[in-house]
């Protein structure tokens, strides 16, 4: 009785169709739907359903960018989820970022804001969206503009000053801001950073 064939064994060829590649990405095998989505004979929507469970392959697919160009619809129809786990990847380009920025589902945009690395101007988007939670996410951010932050201070949501209160970086006139503010957690947070205790 001879052995059964390992996964490798049936990875798509370099020549796969869209029909081939379609069918091998419902197998079982995660080997096989990570090569499946790094070939760039995979469709857009092949992608987009492999991406919520192989991020980092479908990132990796030779043929994002030029299905960006001439698929984008197709991509932009991904699931919220698809984006969020490619773009809570450090590898995830500032297109599909902002393509995360404008889905629907909020969690593609929470993605975003819980990112490690943002440039500048996505951060000014995140600090001025009207969701306080990007604004909260991002208020302790070491990389975000200082001339957000008097703005911040006096945000409308208290968790969002609450969040930014756990710097402890602060310029003087925010932080006398924030010593001031109307909700006790806030000025209690700003009187634990500054004795350099540990916010609960």
């Amino acid at each position: 009785m001879s052995a059964p064939s390992s996964p490798a064994a049936h990875l798509p060829a370099p020549s796969a169709t869209a029909e081939e590649l379609t069918r091998l990405s419902r197998q079982p095998s995660k080997e096989l739907r990570e090569a499946v989505a790094r070939h760039p004979n995979t469709p857009a929507e092949v992608l987009g359903q492999l991406a919520a469970d192989v991020p980092a392959a479908v990132l990796a697919n030779p043929a994002l960018p030029l299905l960006r160009l001439a698929q984008m619809a197709q991509i932009q129809a991904w699931s919220g989820l698809a984006l969020a786990r490619l773009t809570a990847l450090d590898a995830a380009p500032e297109w599909l970022q902002e393509l995360a920025m404008r889905h629907p589902d909020p969690q593609a945009q929470w993605a975003v804001a819980g990112r490690v690395s943002l440039s500048a101007a996505r951060l000014r988007q995140l600090a001025t969206r009207r969701e306080w939670q990007l604004r909260a996410a991002v208020a302790p951010h070491p990389d975000l503009p200082a001339d957000l932050l008097p703005a911040l201070a006096v945000d409308n949501d208290y968790g969002v000053r609450l969040s930014l209160a756990a710097r402890a970086d602060l310029p003087p006139e925010v932080l006398k801001v924030l010593q001031r503010d109307p909700h006790a957690l806030v000025r209690r947070r700003v009187q634990l950073v500054g004795t350099g205790t540990r916010p609960l």
